[in-house]
């Protein structure tokens, strides 16, 4: 297993699992338990997104491709 994202937003961890699942990757989220356990003092970077280390080229392109913003939606979406 490798980790292929570092990050402290929930919901675009979530959203990267999803698009990572859809595209059929077996993907693990570390750290999302933390989140109620913070409290009011913001902890950064401890989420991490892994997966099999032979999908790793695959999920990295996914996280470029997101980060490009080719997910996206249109007005017309």
């Amino acid at each position: 297993m490798i980790s292929v994202y570092r990050g402290s937003d929930y919901f675009e961890a979530q959203l990267l699992k999803g698009l990572m699942e859809q595209q059929g990757l077996q993907v693990f989220l570390q750290g999302a338990a933390l989140q109620g356990g913070m409290g009011d003092l913001p902890a950064l970077g401890h989420l991490s997104i892994t997966v099999n280390d032979a999908d790793q080229q695959r999920a990295e392109e996914i996280i470029a491709a997101y980060e490009a913003g080719d997910y996206s939606l249109d007005d017309g979406d």
